[in-house]
């Protein structure tokens, strides 16, 4: 799994610029467009297109524009098609506009039947960099009742006044349109000729923004999933602590035992307050986020797992000098360093007693905290791909439920951050996260 990075930078110069929604402003733009390839392949269509010939846009997208918009059969004298397939040629010919004269061109009905239509078409291409056809602008104006208004005129000699009106309304109608058509159509080229040296990164603003919207839409899926997996460290405690009481007769050791059992469910209530804010705050555009003593937290996550500690013999060494504190939201922070500290407690070697090491250091504006320690280790060229997604399990083991990597890498990256591990099997493991400062 690849991570896109950034400098600072260049993250606000991005960010700076405004986000563009092209495919809305394309679907509601108000006229017929349609957008092919140089081998006549439909890319694209707009909502009043797909309207006005009686299509839907995803039946049509990826088929030759002739195989979707054939002649009349029952015409002998149509000839849209060649006249069309000429204004095209046209333009890739020549790479310049060409306004087409009103074309008779039926369309088919979803019965199969086909409709009488007359079109003012126009074509255009749009150039890339080198000076290549990128695709081809089809517009077209339905003048269908224009040209029965002007037929039933030559029929009868003379319209009515009603007619006439009607008739004038119409032109005028299509004079305006044009008019807001040619003038949309310019302030486009100039976004376009504005933004060509930023498209690309343009496009990877957006998929992060989609890839984020996605992301999040499955943490909510998740939320259950992702309680059960937080609160179980304290409810175990909780029991161990219970069993350990109805096992104990010894007053002095049951009060200590009894204190120990109140601040696990303190722990507990906490935890559990935290995650449901969680959830709540991934629907926010804001996180609030406050100066944090990574020492003060990390002691913390050590009391709550104490038990876990004590039984397994762990040795947990820590150096927060290089960044004794850092601009983050305090249940974030807690969350991730529980998380790491419980795994590398869960998936300790049988071979040894567990020995883990937290440190940090500064980076430009963000800190990067390592844990390693010597457990187990896994395979990461094996693993990479699953490693932090949801209910992968690497390692057996009874309370092994494949959510904390995947809450953790959720919570990083949410606040724009990264995490990645170094592991060799039966040495150990090191995750790093990067944690960006909030104080900006």
């Amino acid at each position: 799994m690849h991570t896109l990075m950034y400098t600072n930078t260049e993250t606000e110069e991005m960010n700076s610029l405004p986000t563009i929604n092209y495919q809305a402003i394309f679907d509601h733009v108000p006229g017929i467009y349609l957008i092919l390839r140089e081998d006549f392949t439909i890319v694209e269509a707009s909502i009043a297109f797909s309207e006005a010939t009686l299509t839907k846009r995803e039946e049509i997208i990826g088929k030759n524009i002739f195989e979707v918009f054939p002649d009349n059969p029952n015409d002998a004298a149509a000839d849209g098609v060649s006249k069309l397939r000429e204004s095209l040629n046209y333009v890739i010919h020549n790479k310049e506009s060409h306004s087409m004269p009103i074309q008779k061109y039926d369309i088919r009905k979803p019965d199969g039947n086909f409709e009488e239509k007359y079109w003012s078409p126009f074509n255009k291409p749009v150039l890339n960099a080198q000076n290549e056809i990128e695709f081809i602008i089809h517009r077209a104006e339905d003048v269908t009742e224009l040209i029965k208004l002007e037929e039933e005129k030559k029929q009868k000699d003379l319209l009515s006044l009603e007619l006439e009106s009607r008739l004038q309304k119409m032109e005028m109608e299509i004079i305006q349109r044009a008019k807001v058509i040619n003038k949309l159509n310019k302030e486009i080229d100039l976004k376009v000729l504005e933004r060509t040296k930023h498209l690309d990164e343009a496009n990877q603003i957006i998929q992060e923004n989609i890839n984020t919207l996605t992301f999040q839409k499955k943490q909510l899926e998740d939320f259950c999933n992702i309680i059960s997996h937080n609160l179980r460290a304290p409810l175990v405690n909780i029991s161990m602590i219970i069993e350990m009481l109805a096992e104990n007769s010894n007053e002095i050791e049951k009060g200590v035992l009894l204190d120990k059992l109140n601040s696990t469910t303190k722990n507990l209530s906490e935890i559990f307050n935290e995650l449901v804010e969680s959830i709540q705050i991934l629907q926010d555009n804001e996180i609030e986020s406050e100066e944090l003593d990574l020492a003060f937290y990390v002691q913390k996550v050590m009391e709550n797992l104490q038990i876990e500690i004590d039984q397994s013999g762990a040795v947990i060494e820590t150096n927060m000098d290089a960044v004794p504190k850092i601009y983050f939201p305090n249940n974030y922070l807690k969350s991730i360093l529980q998380n790491l500290i419980s795994n590398a407690l869960k998936y300790k070697s049988p071979d040894r007693s567990p020995v883990i090491k937290i440190a940090t250091e500064q980076l430009d504006n963000s800190i990067i905290i390592s844990v390693t320690d010597n457990g187990l280790g896994l395979d990461i060229e094996k693993h990479k791909d699953d490693l932090f997604k949801i209910r992968k399990i690497f390692h057996s083991h009874p309370e092994a439920k494949g959510f904390g990597l995947f809450l953790t890498k959720s919570q990083v990256e949410s606040m724009g951050g990264k995490i990645w591990m170094e592991s060799t099997p039966g040495v150990g493991s090191t995750f790093y996260i990067q944690l960006i400062n909030q104080n900006r």
